[in-house]
């Protein structure tokens, strides 16, 4: 605690010592901020190794390894040494602090083996050289006598050099003249001219010299007696001073001709003529200068500033290059003037058109630089670029080759510079911190896996929603995007990236010399052309390489291929022999109203006892969920197709497959799957009965009683036929052929997903699942619900009236049971399961399609039942083909049509045997 005391008031000292060392306002001082923020820096440094305390070391420790030492000494039979030591320890113990143990423990862990290195003749080298003798007088005066043998310590009389009022100087030159007592009577009263001593000047080059400064050749202001109209007299002036001036002016110097003006621009000044030239014309030559002056001088200013933006560094440091050549350009022009035996002709004119062919370039370069001036901040780099791209195109559109090159080569150097994220970024997968203008970023929140390829990274937009990206980047931005994607996906699948990178070195150089003169084709290609195609050939050799390899992974480690393979499996019923024993197994369980026969542990059981024995269904993934029904829910619903909704299959996907097969995606599976075991269950409804003929005499129809029952059960029976095969053949199969083909083709994951979602969307609208068509869709459904009508009424009426031992033995007892529970059910309650029954949402509701509540009655005849039925029938079936045709002509799929013509055929085939039969 007293060492922290004290280290804290020396800390405050300082402190206090700063604060009255700085200058008070008062007094008009400026605190300079960066001294400031070092001066808080250092503070802060300060604060914490005061703040800090570290183990000290033990004192303990360090004189056992001494005492441990000399006893090695001795061992090792170097008594000396030890001698050495011993004597040296117990001096350093009358003379140490606090501080000792630190020292000697670093002396200790500094040594290289001190017992086998270490020898008594070294200690004679510590030993202090000795100081030199101090100089003393008697050494001095021995050295340089005090006897005033050059008789330093006389008297000077200087009255007696001075003659009698003649005001003449005698000069007496110490170097050469002999002061010795025989010489002084030599000129002792001498007289000399002095006139004689005095060397003429020539004012020549002073004169030469003045005139050279022709801005001070101003012989005084005409008064006019206004001072605000005085009238400054003309300059005249040579034309080779007026070309030293430009080319002053044009190096960034100061110039007498040309004045600088608030703006940073220059002007010329109206003082100077040139006699062989009008003042108007020379004017206007002289501001024709001062517009390159003015370019060039807005590339130096921006050149000095400060940038933290890595391409706009670059194009700083590719302007200075550039500012160097026409400096050096500059002054071999003004090495010709000033070289005497080189003939050069001064003039204004040709002057003109040999700078004007210098700094043309740069004259461009600082057009884009003006044109950033009002861009914000953070699009400046990505404007630059656009520009210079521009620029490119711009100058060889119009066949200047010279600014073609110049352009080009700058616009690739900055370029450059903005690849270099972009290449970190496709070989690693990984974001650079220092870039923030990347137009790639990461999600701040965690992403489950699987949603790892659409959720962690995204593309960065501006307000306006566009691409953060220049322009000619934005067809290969998605690629660099799933590039990178694909080698960060590869990282957490835990592949290496070696190969990728290796493959990704052989990148082709994107530079003028390889884009744009390759070949004399290329001449006559645009460069906008040259560049996609030099840029699509640098992303592909990087995208190539990591698609590929990502493709692979999915395919042989992750197991995508099984898992489509087990999604039709499962959902679509591609294994004809598995699916129907399954579909027979849930149909029994349904006609028996058993409570439990969508138990989620007795269909998970049955599921995975029935497809366990396939290789591409993991059956530990596998999973039923229905939903919750009562037994009473069930004997209504039962007698729709919808109840058939309730099975949920879940099928549980690896994650790195779930990123390209989305859980959307697998409820479009599942609406499918209800789909199709609708139309089996009015299938396997159909073939089960077996209908006889009736024993009760026909009806007064033309057609009996039999006829309505077996062309009834005949049209549903085509029907759920024709919907099945239509389903399987026509939809089913070839979509799934063409995505796996697709599939197989995909360039990326990207393309890979997008095939996939493209699939599911076709699904959805082929198998007439999808929203827009619900009514349709619905229709089909009422027709499939009269299959159930339909057998319940035949089932009803075969139990009621029976036709013999024969004829009952023809309907299942499960069926027959069945039958008598709805029949005592419609007994006491009345109509309260087929009012009941009206509870689900159907389109027909809207006046479309056709109300079927009124067939459940069991008061009316059975033969007025059936031919409601066929009634019923006829005009959902004309509903169904009539919507078919009308989608299919506002640009439906055409498998719609097919759909339409096969109902609408076996219409007529059907008219066309009544018919026959009549």
């Amino acid at each position: 605690m007293v060492e922290q005391s004290s280290d804290v008031r020396w800390l405050d000292g300082y402190n206090s010592g700063n604060t009255m060392s700085k200058p008070s306002p008062a007094e008009g001082g400026e605190i300079n901020q960066d001294t400031t923020r070092r001066q808080q820096l250092h503070l802060s440094a300060l604060r914490t190794f005061a703040d800090s305390r570290p183990a000290r070391t033990n004192p303990f420790d360090v004189n056992a390894q001494l005492t441990g030492l000399e006893e090695k000494f001795r061992i090792l039979n170097n008594e000396e040494l030890a001698d050495a030591l011993q004597s040296r320890l117990r001096e350093l113990s009358h003379i140490s602090d606090k501080w000792t143990p630190e020292v000697l423990s670093l002396l200790l862990q500094l040594s290289d083996q001190p017992a086998k290195n270490s020898k008594i003749e070294d200690l004679a080298l510590l030993k202090p050289e000795p100081l030199p003798s101090p100089l003393t007088w008697a050494e001095i005066i021995a050295d340089d006598p005090l006897d005033n043998r050059d008789g330093l310590w006389d008297d000077v009389d200087f009255a007696a050099n001075e003659s009698d009022g003649s005001g003449d100087l005698l000069l007496d030159d110490a170097s050469s003249v002999d002061l010795s007592p025989d010489a002084e009577s030599e000129f002792k009263g001498a007289e000399l001219d002095a006139d004689e001593l005095i060397v003429p000047v020539d004012d020549t080059a002073l004169h030469d010299i003045v005139d050279a400064q022709f801005w001070k050749r101003s012989e005084g202001v005409e008064d006019t007696g206004d001072p605000q109209h005085e009238i400054h007299p003309s300059i005249l002036t040579s034309e080779a001073q007026i070309i030293r001036e430009v080319i002053f002016m044009l190096l960034g110097l100061p110039t007498s001709i040309y004045n600088s003006n608030k703006d940073g621009t220059l002007s010329v000044s109206s003082s100077y003529e040139i006699s062989h030239l009008s003042q108007k014309s020379m004017t206007h030559l002289l501001h024709r200068f001062t517009l390159l002056g003015n370019d060039l001088t807005t590339i130096r200013r921006w050149v000095k500033q400060d940038e933290t933006v890595p391409l706009l560094q670059t194009f700083q440091a590719a302007l200075a290059l550039r500012l160097t050549e026409v400096d050096g350009a500059l002054s071999v022009i003004q090495a010709k003037m000033l070289a005497s035996s080189m003939s050069f002709t001064s003039s204004l004119l040709n002057l003109f058109d040999e700078i004007n062919q210098i700094t043309g370039f740069m004259q461009q370069a600082a057009k884009i630089l003006v044109q950033t001036d009002s861009s914000p901040r953070e699009q400046m780099p990505f404007k630059i670029l656009e520009l210079l791209y521009d620029a490119t195109c711009a100058n060889q559109s119009i066949g200047d080759t010279k600014g073609y090159k110049f352009i080009a080569t700058l616009f690739f150097d900055c370029f450059h510079t903005y690849l270099k994220p972009i290449r970190h970024w496709m070989e690693n997968g990984e974001l650079s911190r220092h870039d923030q203008g990347f137009f790639v970023s990461m999600h701040g929140k965690q992403v489950p896996p699987s949603s790892v390829w659409k959720g962690q990274y995204h593309l960065v937009q501006d307000a306006d929603g566009n691409l953060h990206v220049p322009k000619f980047l934005h067809v290969g931005a998605k690629k660099i995007f799933t590039t990178g994607k694909s080698v960060s996906f590869l990282k957490m699948l835990g592949q290496g990236t070696g190969n990728v990178n290796v493959e990704a070195r052989d990148e082709p150089a994107l530079n003028y010399e390889t884009v744009c003169t390759q070949d004399d084709m290329n001449a006559l290609s645009p460069f906008s052309e040259l560049f996609d195609e030099a840029l699509d050939k640098w992303i592909a050799s990087k995208h190539r390489s990591s698609s590929h390899i990502l493709r692979q992974c999915l395919e042989s480690q992750c197991g995508l291929r099984k898992s489509l393979d087990a999604l039709e499996i499962l959902y679509f019923f591609r294994n004809g022999a598995l699916s129907i024993n399954l579909a027979r197994n849930i149909f029994d369980r349904l006609d028996r109203g058993m409570e439990a026969w969508n138990d989620g542990f007795l269909l998970t059981e049955l599921y995975q006892g029935i497809f366990g024995v396939l290789p591409c269904i993991d059956v530990g993934c596998l999973a039923v969920r229905p939903s919750a029904d009562s037994y009473k829910d069930i004997q209504i619903k039962r007698r729709s197709m919808k109840i058939l909704g309730s099975i949920h299959i879940r099928y549980t996907l690896a994650w790195p497959v779930a990123n390209i097969i989305k859980q959307e995606s697998v409820t479009v599976y599942h609406r499918i799957f209800v789909f199709l075991m609708q139309v089996k269950r009015a299938k396997h409804m159909l073939e089960r009965q077996r209908l006889l003929k009736s024993a009760l005499p026909a009806t007064e129809s033309k057609d009996g009683e039999n006829h309505l029952v077996f062309s009834l059960r005949h049209r549903l029976l085509w029907f759920s036929n024709a919907l099945l095969a239509y389903l399987t053949d026509i939809v089913l199969s070839v979509a799934t052929a063409e995505m796996r083909a697709k599939m197989a083709a995909a360039g990326d994951v990207d393309e890979m997903i997008e095939v996939h979602e493209s699939y599911v969307s076709r699904l959805e609208k082929q198998c007439l699942i999808e929203k827009r068509l619900g009514p349709i869709h619905q229709a089909i459904i009422s027709l499939l619900d009269l299959v159930i009508l339909f057998s319940d009424a035949h089932a009803s009426y075969t139990v009621q009236n029976p036709m013999g031992s024969m004829s009952r033995s023809r309907v299942p007892a499960v069926r027959r049971k069945h039958i008598s529970h709805i029949s005592s059910t419609r007994g006491r309650n009345g109509d309260e399961v087929s009012d009941s029954s009206d509870d689900e949402d159907e389109a027909g509701s809207n006046g479309e399609i056709a109300d079927v509540s009124y067939i459940r009655s069991a008061e009316k005849p059975y033969a007025e039942r059936l031919l409601k039925m066929h009634a019923t029938f006829s005009k959902l079936l004309d509903f169904v083909i009539a919507g078919l045709q009308g989608v299919h002509r506002v640009g439906g799929e055409s498998c719609w049509e097919i759909l339409a013509e096969s109902l609408m055929t076996g219409i007529k085939r059907r008219q066309k045997d009544t018919a026959m039969e009549r």
